[in-house]
């Protein structure tokens, strides 16, 4: 959802967090404010947004568009794109480029994993930080 209005409106609550939970949504990406983040929560409905706000859209703001390209920050989001989000950020990756990401990903986290394992089996951090992680994007 993108909500760019200037409008302290909510173009997301929780009757839409419902509606989409209940569909098999996964979760929704606003870049604007959103409303009842509590009651998402209690949905188990992932919901990312700018910022938290109580006032709702209606009166304010209007639909302009379902299932187009919109902007998020500075990206360009495309029907068909993939967001993956958590705690720390949302990426959204382009349709014909999620092999390429996703093998790099894989890869990353591999490296990661192994940098996990020299950590439990005692290696020093400033030696597993050292050895990989400046060089851990670059292919082997």
């Amino acid at each position: 959802m993108e909500q760019r209005t200037g409008i302290d409106a909510a173009c997301w609550g929780g009757n839409l967090s419902l509606g989409a939970k209940l569909r098999e949504v996964a979760g929704v990406i606003v870049d604007g404010p959103a409303r009842d983040v509590d009651e998402a929560r209690e949905y188990d409905f992932p919901v990312f947004a700018r910022h938290a706000t109580s006032r709702t859209a209606r009166g304010r703001i209007v639909e302009a568009g379902t299932n187009v390209p919109i902007t998020v920050g500075e990206v360009t989001v495309t029907p068909g794109d993939f967001v993956v989000a958590d705690g720390s950020a949302v990426v959204f990756i382009r349709e014909a480029e999620i092999e390429r990401v996703l093998e790099a990903a894989e890869a990353i986290a591999a490296r990661e994993r192994a940098m996990v394992a020299a950590l439990r089996e005692g290696t020093p951090i400033s030696e597993v930080m050292g050895r990989n992680y400046e060089t851990m994007l670059k292919k082997p």
